[in-house]
């Protein structure tokens, strides 16, 4: 029987082994991403990439988590990023602010996934997280008519004026099961690397695998490192020889 979402978030409060926090990190996103959207103001998005930001005092010490009150005992709630720690910080702006889905389930951690890529309902697909957070925001404005509806013809990346849209958003639940039948995302492949434009200062944190990428690798999936993922898919289906070369070719179309 397939471990639920909440039962995996609540493993993560206990665990100890570091090896094992890795696994159900990768298995949670895996979970987000073949049955879970994201919807405010009738917007909806679909993630095909995550990233994951872990930190648990004393057991799993990940130094490029913000640890911001938002990624704490907030399951379901959009966390768009922030300066500081508190949850009344100011945004992060330009290209730096995106957002991230929280997952904490307890007062014991923090973990937020940075949503990297998604399929929007208007069939959009849009790579990069700021892309991702101005589309999405663009498409809420919409409905909540709280700028200009030329705004966003002009602004490309996060600015001060985006705050009051955000308030918008966060604070409430956005994260849904998905019907099947209406799930637009092309589910081909799981794919695995470390987190994309991370410092060196923590080499062990770094390479974690803890990006996770559903889809393909042909052309219209413009996933950073594609080859990274492609390596990291052939090992862990342990072809070599033709047999990786197949499969390579079909991940390619």
């Amino acid at each position: 029987m397939e471990t639920s979402v909440k039962e995996m978030l609540v493993q993560l409060a206990t665990t100890t082994q570091k090896a094992e926090i890795e696994t159900l990190l990768q298995q949670t996103t895996a979970q987000l991403l073949h049955h879970y959207k994201i919807r405010a103001r009738e917007t909806e998005l679909y993630p095909i990439e995550l990233e994951s930001y872990f930190y648990r005092a004393g057991v799993f010490e990940d130094p490029y988590v913000h640890t911001n009150e938002l990624q704490m005992n907030h399951f379901g709630e959009l966390y768009v990023h922030r300066r500081g720690k508190d949850a009344t910080s100011p945004y992060k702006m330009d290209n730096r602010v995106c957002m991230g889905i929280s997952l904490s389930v307890s007062t014991g951690y923090y973990y937020s996934a940075l949503i990297r890529s998604a399929v929007f309902a208007d069939g959009s697909m849009v790579f990069g997280p700021n892309n991702v957070l101005m589309h999405f925001m663009r498409s809420v404005n919409a409905s909540a008519r709280i700028l200009d509806t030329h705004f966003f013809d002009t602004h490309h990346a996060g600015t001060f004026q985006l705050a009051p849209l955000f308030r918008f958003v966060e604070g409430q639940q956005v994260l849904f099961e998905v019907d099947a039948s209406a799930d637009p995302r092309d589910k081909s492949y799981l794919m695995h690397g470390p987190r994309i434009g991370l410092g060196d200062t923590a080499p062990y944190f770094q390479q974690l695998p803890l990006r996770t990428a559903i889809g393909k690798l042909s052309t219209p999936y413009a996933f950073k490192n594609k080859t990274q993922l492609m390596d990291n898919y052939l090992a862990e289906s342990k072809l070599t020889g033709d047999a990786a070369k197949r499969l390579m070719k079909q991940m390619r179309e």
